[in-house]
């Protein structure tokens, strides 16, 4: 006797390895986005018990501890700094700056950027510090 057998493709979707994949994916580009966020100026930043950490497609000014300027990862000195900063803001659209400055950087400097910025148009300016502790 002969026995027939209707043998048809498998047509299941397997989704184990699309689930594996996706996670794989999710993990990479939250590893990523944990890269981007962190400065690649090294600056010694005072602490504020108020200290809020936001900085993503903003206009950050760094001055580092050698007094160097800098406008996101952009080197420029004092005379430029206004003219750079126009740009920046043309660029990104924003009339707000985030400054951070290394603790050991002289307080004239500070309040020459800042008056430069606001010469330049810039209408607010937030201070990036690190977030202190009450146990300290």
């Amino acid at each position: 006797m002969k026995i027939k057998r209707n043998l048809k493709p498998d047509s299941a979707l397997l989704l184990t390895p699309l689930i594996d994949m996706i996670f794989l994916v999710v993990i990479f580009f939250m590893l990523n986005a944990s890269m981007a966020l962190a400065p690649a100026i090294d600056v010694n930043l005072p602490s504020a018990y108020t200290g809020k950490s936001a900085i993503e497609k903003e206009i950050v000014v760094t001055i580092g501890a050698d007094e160097t300027i800098y406008i996101g990862k952009e080197k420029s000195s004092l005379k430029d700094f206004p003219s750079m900063l126009k740009g920046e803001m043309a660029k990104l659209g924003k009339r707000e700056i985030f400054l951070q400055v290394d603790r050991g950087v002289r307080y004239s400097l500070v309040v020459d950027i800042i008056d430069l910025a606001r010469l330049a148009g810039i209408k607010t300016v937030s201070l990036i510090t690190e977030k202190k502790s009450l146990t300290q």
